[in-house]
């Protein structure tokens, strides 16, 4: 982080002719036009501190200290009486990027960073500095999880709040974290994340409020250093434990970081800085009054600086040191200072428009008639409530839910006035809503959109402003819309294309003890299944896998499902199969019902509490593959008919659920008779089902249908499907692993060859008792990787999920620790990080050769895999031309290696030499290298 001491200018003499523009301006940016306004006096001192920047200035009694900043540096203290500057002890360790705060006679460092750029390291502990001692200590450690530097930090009635920060360097890894630490007892409280990520910035507090204005989004990793500047300040209320939703007043005039921060009278000043738009330090000073919510400017800085910050002794505001340009050179040791005025007149508060963040979801609470879960009418049959979105580019009409009181998660409440809608805005800029509630029988599904009585709501329109995400990485509110094209799932905005890698099991996932309403029907088990148990599932053995600052509720529920999602993001993988309806299956422990016995009343406090694990699940970029019904439950509602029951319980998922962008419906796990269970769906069933969920769907989230395994099951019931273009997919099931890329590839065809091309992935392998075996019984997955994954990836599926089996440890009902499998997660994750890493995919075909798993981009690149001890004729399947031979280790991952032969000749005879290792599996990538020019040049 680059902070600049800011050299302000003066306030005003006068404040007059300031005030009579404000009053009439009707911008939010107002600026000072007085005739002789103060400016910064720069003081002329006995001596210079020691050059520095990402440093921290802080005030203590009559003295400035300097402390930190790049490289083992000293503390320097200034003593305003004598003018003068004095070196003190050193830190004992390399400190910077921080903000440095006084509580007594003690100064806290929390939040710093250590190490060089770009890639520092967070500061694990406190620190204080004890200035009459001129001594260091170190103090409580930081939790793990919540460490991160380049943070803002204030103090407010004995207590330190950190926001923001970065976890990274300066790589990435920039939050919206809000902490509270307790220098007495050492105590570490989160408080809800702040609506902006942000680093590089210093916090101001001011009438039990904190104020966070400019910095960025460091992220190096994509050489945007500077660029991603944040334009929104955020206001969190200490008083409510909320943040003031973003209005567009709070629109920084000048967009920078690094820069300097302080609360003055009624004004939240921000000073210097750093940003892409020039090369020469900022030395723009602007307050922000928090009465009027309007900005004016002060007296710029004599020099412009970043990466150090303002402190008020007495009647002057201070500033030293930084860095004089963008970056961290030249390491000034000038000081500077400013006198400071009353404040100024307030004029009344404009209405502003709310500001949100693309694809991150908004939910709108309605005020409508008092009801319950058990009342006449029904909430939810008989009312239906609608709200239209609209910008310049599109428009959505979005249906809303029953809420109860609107915190049902934590209240368990089954009564209220509170109706919502939840809306995950695609377009940057003005939006505009408009929301309706219908009541009437019915109303619910009826087709008819102005059906029923109008009832009144309250603030039922308003605007609200959208501007880019701030996340990063694979959190899907980075990323947009996951769809399908051409057999590949794609983000709608970009031309990204992703692959999915996760769990299939267990498909009872939220058959969880911590959601409200949550029992097991029946726990005993039926011949050929799996065997569920006595117990839902509590995911013990991952508890200590959530982390400070991850979601519960009611007290610590949900922390062990929470936990396992952790693990299972940090394995890499980013997809999980669960049903939302198991009432007739195996498990007979998941609905989304009041009750089994009713399916038009919905459990409105479970339904938001599995709202809580599916938008952590979307922030570890977790797929949410929600399976909408069991195979024994095909015929539960309306004897597999799309009728009322199922058009209802599609319209509340996704009302409920539908806005996230990483999303895919699954019309049903092994859908349609087979000789096993001859009850099921026709095809026409399977056609209403596609078609109604994409008639009500706004967003269009991919649907799939889950495949019987055998060969002869799925030519008759998928063959029917082919063209239908409300199915986007298959989700895959393969008795004999050895056969998936064959009949991967067969359906791509079929699909393709009928115009609709299908995305395939490969959710559950056989045999069904077997499956994917813990490490301890199958510790190398050979079969699995070999044929399942690679086989998969090179026929052009979209990605696979593991399917525990029914007769194993950790079955697909009973898996409580997805540590069992780790060996398969990392494999897993290797063949995907090879294919983002190395391969346009997406614009590869299959290799028309027996018995070779193989993808091509025909005379420019092939990917071949070969097993182990297994000698594949790859006669005639590489065109002529010059190519690179590389290798890659799909059990163990890492970089592409060079075998015997760095290179070799298409054609007739491909000599592609020995692998690095004479055993074990390998992938061959070759890639054509460009001709040779005939005059010798390059």
């Amino acid at each position: 982080m680059t902070r600049d001491n800011f050299r302000w200018r003066a306030l005003p003499l006068t404040l007059v002719l300031w005030t009579i523009g404000a009053c009439l301006a009707p911008d939010v940016q107002t600026n000072s036009t007085l005739d002789t306004p103060l400016q910064w006096e720069s003081v002329e001192t006995e001596n210079t501190p020691i050059a520095r920047h990402e440093a921290s200035l802080v005030a203590f009694k009559d003295t400035l200290l300097l402390i930190g900043g790049r490289g083992l540096k000293p503390v320097d203290e200034y003593r305003v009486h004598e003018n003068k500057w004095v070196q003190k002890s050193f830190p004992p360790i390399e400190l910077h990027h921080f903000q440095a705060v006084t509580i007594g006679d003690t100064v806290y460092i929390v939040g710093a960073m250590t190490g060089p750029w770009p890639i520092e390291t967070p500061v694990d502990r406190v620190i204080a500095y004890y200035p009459k001692e001129d001594r260091f200590e170190y103090l409580h450690d930081i939790p793990e999880p919540r460490r991160r530097g380049s943070a803002g930090a204030v103090v407010h009635d004995g207590k330190i709040y950190l926001v923001g920060g970065i976890t990274n360097g300066h790589m990435d890894g920039t939050k919206a974290w809000l902490d509270e630490y307790d220098p007495k007892t050492g105590a570490w409280r989160v408080l809800p994340d702040a609506p902006h990520a942000r680093d590089h910035f210093q916090l101001a507090v001011q009438d039990e409020k904190l104020y966070a204005f400019a910095g960025r989004r460091s992220r190096q990793r994509t050489s945007q250093g500077f660029e991603l500047t944040v334009r929104f300040g955020d206001v969190f209320d200490l008083r409510t434990n909320e943040w003031r939703t973003v209005s567009n007043s709070s629109e920084i005039p000048v967009q920078r970081a690094g820069n300097m921060a302080i609360a003055v009278n009624d004004e939240i000043v921000i000073g210097g800085g750093e940003s892409s738009a020039q090369v020469a330090a900022h030395g723009e000073v602007e307050a922000y009054n928090t009465q009027s919510r309007t900005w004016r400017e002060w007296p710029r800085l004599n020099r412009g600086r970043h990466g150090t910050g303002f402190a008020r002794i007495g009647e002057y505001i201070y500033t030293a040191s930084g860095s004089g340009n963008r970056g961290g050179e030249p390491e000034l040791t000038s000081l500077e200072r400013l006198k400071v005025q009353r404040s100024a007149p307030v004029r009344a508060v404009t209405e502003h428009r709310p500001v949100h963040q693309q694809w991150h979801t908004l939910t709108l609470s309605f005020e409508g008639p008092t009801t319950s879960e058990t009342a006449n009418p029904n909430p939810f049959t008989d009312y239906r409530l609608l709200v239209d979105f609209v910008h310049p580019k599109s428009s959505y009409t979005v249906r809303g839910f029953y809420a109860a009181d609107g915190n049902a998660a934590e209240t368990s409440a089954d009564a209220g006035n509170v109706w919502q809608v939840r809306f995950t805005p695609d377009e940057l800029g003005e939006w505009t809503y408009s929301a309706r509630l219908q009541q009437g029988e019915g109303i619910a599904i009826a087709a008819d959109l102005d059906d029923g009585t109008r009832l009144d709501l309250k603030d039922a329109s308003g605007a609200f402003y959208v501007q880019p995400s701030d996340k990063d990485g694979v959190d899907f509110r980075a990323n947009g819309r996951l769809t399908v094209e051409k057999g590949y799932f794609k983000f709608a905005q970009s031309d990204r294309h992703w692959l999915k890698g996760g769990t299939n099991s267990p498909e009872n996932l939220l058959g969880y003890a911590d959601f409200d309403g949550t029992y097991r029907i029946n726990d005993e088990t039926r011949d050929g299944e799996a065997t569920a148990g006595e117990n839902l599932h509590r995911f013990e053995p991952h508890i200590d896998d959530w982390q400070l600052g991850d979601p519960s509720w009611q007290d610590g529920k949900g922390k062990g499902l929470i936990g396992a999602l952790n693990y299972l993001a940090s394995e890499g993988m980013n997809s999980a199969y669960f049903l939302t309806l198991n009432i007739l299956g195996d498990g007979q422990d998941v609905w989304p019902y009041r009750s089994p016995d009713d399916v038009s009343r919905f459990d409105v406090s479970k339904l938001d509490q599995w709202e809580i694990v599916f938008s952590h699940m979307q922030q570890k970029g977790i797929l949410l593959h929600i399976v909408t019904q069991e195979t024994e439950n095909e015929l539960m509602l309306d004897g597999g008919e799309t009728g009322s029951e199922r058009k209802l319980y599609f319209q509340e998922l996704v009302a409920r659920f539908g806005h996230h962008p990483g999303l895919i419906w699954n019309l049903g796990e092994e859908n349609g008779p087979v000789h096993w269970r001859p009850e099921g769906q026709n095809t026409q069933q399977r056609i209403d089902m596609a078609t109604y969920l994409k008639a009500v769907d706004p967003y269009q989230n991919p649907v799939v249908l889950h495949t019987h395994s055998e060969a002869h099951d799925k030519d008759e019931i998928l063959t029917p499907l082919l063209g239908v273009s409300a199915l986007d997919g298959l989700s895959f099931q393969v008795s004999e692993r050895e056969t998936v890329n064959a009949e991967v590839q067969k359906w791509m065809r079929l699909s393709r060859d009928a115009g609709s091309p299908w995305l395939i992935t490969m959710d559950e392998i056989g045999k069904w008792d077997i499956g994917a075996k813990p490490d301890a019984l199958d510790p190398t997955h050979d079969t699995l990787r070999r044929h399942a994954l690679w086989g998969t990836l090179l026929a052009g599926g979209a990605g696979v999920e593991w399917y525990f089996g029914a007769h194993q440890p950790g079955n697909d009902l009973t898996s409580e620790d997805w540590r069992m499998r780790q060996n398969l997660w990392r494999q897993t994750r290797h063949a995907m990080t090879f294919f983002e890493t190395h391969l346009e995919y997406w614009n590869m075909q299959p290799c028309e050769v027996a018995h070779v798993y193989c993808l091509s981009a025909p005379a420019q690149r092939y990917v071949v895999y070969l097993p182990d001890q297994n000698n594949i004729d790859l006669t005639g399947l590489v065109a002529p031309g010059d190519y690179a031979v590389q290798w890659f280790d799909p059990i163990a991952g890492g970089a592409l290696q060079t075998g015997s032969h760095p290179q070799t000749q298409g054609g007739t005879d491909l000599e592609i030499g020995k692998p690095p290792a004479p055993s074990g599996d390998w992938v061959l990538l070759l890639d054509a290298r460009p001709p040779t020019s005939n005059d010798g040049s390059e």
